[in-house]
């Protein structure tokens, strides 16, 4: 058998966990070191997220700093795991590549276009891999969403809608839009990455959204305009709701599909009185499908397609317009 890759992840809140849990079965890949400020986290083997719980994590064999430096210079790893606040992810992607290191990092890519620009060029100038980590990509019910649209099974897609809402964050880096951008960059941000992986960049934007809690756009509706021809494509995003809900709803031509979570999706056909239900019962958890392809880019000397950082880049580029367009009240072209 082939030695893994070593990981080490920084960030142990409530995506740290998160990640953490997806390593003890990964095949190319194992966890050896963790880094977290807060030394009481790195103690705790489980936490929950408005996804849920996490699930526990075996830490006994794994290695544990509270700072970056102890950790890089006392553990060897091939591959660092970045669970940072986001305003955090441009400054430790860039350190750790020139430190020699491929880098996973959590969504949003950066805070600010510019920086995902800079965390791109030192991945080029290092011949580092970067992949961000926009888990929508790698949940298999979305993946076969996209299957449908790209073939057109069920005829044209005519309208896609998506909906992420939920309760503002009780940390209290959230609660400064300088750091975390607002509902609009942290929680919407996954479906306007979806809609640029299915589409890529719009024409323009329409973003009708308010600010409540933050200072930043804390709920929001934003319209995608692709070509004249293209599908009515809207999303909604908010922190001010009473509790967790996602869903998706995609009107082609012959069917209608749905889905909520990761696990299934439901498709209401024109002649049919009962929809088909398909269930990913295996491979349904896209936190460790990341990993693992990530992780088999870097064993095969590949670059990440699937996800490239050209891609994300655009995804924090429409959400810069979203904002600039929700702050206007007019809309915003993407050119």
């Amino acid at each position: 058998m082939a030695k893994k890759l070593r990981a080490a992840l920084i960030g142990f809140g409530g995506m740290g966990h998160f990640h953490a849990s997806c390593y003890a079965k990964q095949k190319n890949v194992e966890l050896v070191a963790i880094c977290d400020i807060d030394k009481k986290k790195l103690e705790q083997e489980k936490e929950a997220i408005n996804l849920g719980e996490s699930g526990r994590t075996d830490l006994s064999t794994v290695a544990k700093f509270t700072s970056y430096e102890e950790m890089t210079a006392k553990v060897q790893f091939d591959m660092l795991d970045i669970c940072l606040p986001c305003y955090l992810h441009a400054e430790y992607a860039v350190r750790a590549m020139k430190d020699g290191y491929h880098v996973l990092c959590e969504k949003p890519m950066a805070r600010t276009v510019q920086q995902a620009d800079r965390m791109i060029r030192v991945a080029r100038e290092t011949n580092r891999k970067l992949m961000i980590a926009q888990c929508l990509r790698f949940a298999p019910n979305l993946n076969k969403l996209k299957e449908f649209v790209d073939t057109g099974k069920y005829g044209r897609l005519l309208r896609l809608d998506m909906r992420r809402n939920g309760v503002l964050p009780v940390q209290k880096w959230y609660r400064d839009p300088k750091k975390s951008g607002g509902a609009l960059l942290d929680l919407h941000l996954h479906d306007t990455d979806y809609i640029n992986y299915l589409f890529g960049m719009p024409q323009a934007v329409q973003t009708y959204g308010v600010m409540r809690d933050t200072g930043g756009i804390d709920d929001l509706m934003t319209a995608y305009m692709y070509k004249r021809n293209g599908p009515v494509v809207n999303s909604e995003g908010s922190w001010c709701k009473g509790g967790w809900f996602c869903s998706i709803i995609a009107v082609f031509q012959k069917a209608t599909v749905e889905s909520k979570g990761f696990k299934e999706i439901n498709i209401f056909k024109l002649d049919k009185a009962e929809p088909e239900v398909i269930k990913f019962e295996k491979n349904n958890d896209p936190y460790f499908n990341e990993i693992a392809y990530f992780a088999e880019c870097i064993v095969k000397n590949r670059e990440p397609e699937q996800c490239l950082p050209t891609s994300t880049r655009d995804s924090i580029r429409i959400a810069a317009a979203e904002e600039r367009s929700a702050r206007s009240r007019r809309k915003i072209s993407l050119k």
